[in-house]
């Protein structure tokens, strides 16, 4: 018997299982420790573990997680505030960056909770983060201010953006 080898375009062999993506869904308890994790890797001025919990057990709100081969990736944290829904938190770690996941995350947040009770969301960003700045104008987001040493690491400016309800296509 000869083993026959499975051609493909190119002659270069069978190619590798394509990888699947990321998943975004609720944050469990479970997945404060990873959370925290990421948090603390990433972010000059972490969240407690204490916090997280707060956030996730807030009826008014939302907590999601990216995972990527049974890892937590990326979080988000929306909470209702007045008459519209705040964006507290997101963060992808350094090592999954640039793949789409912040933008999932950003996606899946106003999916759960967009009109639920409300419609408008508002979040601040660091001046800086320009990366972040180009998601959220991607997704319907608009400079409205900016708060004046807002970030007590380095006492760097937040720019405020917000996304006002959208009309729907057709």
């Amino acid at each position: 018997m000869s083993a026959r080898r499975v051609a493909t375009a190119g002659g270069a062999g069978p190619r590798p299982p394509k990888a699947r993506p990321p998943v975004v869904r609720r944050a469990t308890p479970d997945d404060i420790t990873e959370i925290l994790s990421i948090e603390t890797r990433n972010n000059p001025v972490p969240w407690s573990r204490q916090l997280f919990a707060k956030e996730l057990d807030r009826r008014e709100g939302a907590m999601l997680v990216a995972v990527d081969a049974d890892a937590v990736v990326g979080f988000i944290a929306c909470a209702g505030q007045g008459d519209s829904w705040h964006i507290l938190n997101v963060t992808v770690d350094a090592g999954h960056r640039r793949r789409g996941i912040g933008g999932m995350l950003v996606d899946g947040v106003i999916a759960a909770l967009d009109g639920r009770p409300y419609d408008r969301y508002t979040l601040e960003v660091r001046v800086s983060n320009d990366a972040a700045i180009r998601l959220y104008r991607a997704r319907g987001f608009v400079d409205c201010g900016v708060r004046p040493r807002y970030y007590s690491d380095n006492q760097e400016d937040a720019l405020i953006m917000w996304r006002e309800p959208q009309e729907d296509a057709g």
